[in-house]
């Protein structure tokens, strides 16, 4: 029974689209349709496999089949454990996350949510919401600490780097996936989910924004975070902290 064995986890916010469209782009990765299977948040999930793996069907010379749903990023919560199902059915999978400071995915979530009318638009945001995991699915350094403790291969990388060089971002993930790249730097050269045409469909007046007291709030409530991150990635997060 095929099933994937590679998975980009999370987090929300942090280009997961872009690397799924990107790795289809090469040969030796097929990637589920649709992209956000969101299989492992279903509780029933151990009687659905057979369907599970029906988006995954065997293609010679592909290495990784993969899908990408960002909201598997979470600590257990009353839905049960995510990393702990994906560790029982998947449990020599690559595990793919790409972080992004706490601050800036809670404005594009919340955005994200305005566009969808699950929250009023406001053109200031001065909202410190805890509902749909708007608070926690930020808090990184908690969820990986769980994560490793089930599935230690995961792999984590920063939206930074992305921001700063696409090219060179895609070629570190297919290093460490030890595939040889095969992808023109042109053709990674796109965009995808930008608020900045699709706010305009809304009649919006401008795009929303974090109040400054919103932001000193938030950047208050991630900073134990955001130092727990650092310590288990080796990785200098002072930018994330700085108000």
């Amino acid at each position: 029974m095929p099933l994937p064995n590679l998975l980009i986890a999370g987090a929300q916010k942090s280009a997961t689209t872009w690397l799924h469209q990107a790795l289809r782009k090469s040969a030796q990765f097929q990637a589920s349709k649709p992209k956000e299977l969101n299989f492992f948040l279903d509780p029933d999930y151990a009687a659905k496999i057979d369907s599970y793996a029906a988006n995954f069907p065997a293609r010679d010379g592909v290495r990784y089949a993969y899908e990408s749903s960002p909201e598997y990023f979470r600590l257990p919560d009353d839905r049960g454990d995510v990393a702990a199902r994906i560790a029982e059915v998947l449990p020599d999978a690559e595990i793919l996350v790409i972080l992004r400071n706490p601050v800036d995915r809670y404005l594009s979530a919340y955005t994200h949510h305005m566009m969808k009318s699950r929250y009023p638009y406001a053109p200031e945001i001065d909202v410190m919401e805890s509902s749909r995991n708007m608070l926690a699915f930020g808090l990184y350094g908690a969820i990986l600490a769980h994560w490793r403790k089930v599935l230690p291969q995961v792999r984590v990388y920063f939206f930074d780097d992305f921001v700063a060089d696409k090219s060179a971002f895609f070629s570190t993930i297919l290093g460490d996936l030890g595939v040889a790249r095969d992808v023109a730097e042109a053709d990674l050269d796109f965009a995808v989910n930008a608020k900045a045409r699709k706010f305009k469909k809304n009649d919006w007046p401008e795009m929303p924004r974090l109040s400054d007291g919103l932001r000193a709030k938030l950047h208050a409530y991630y900073q134990d975070d955001i130092a727990l991150l650092e310590e288990q990635t080796g990785r200098d997060l002072s930018g994330w902290k700085a108000a």
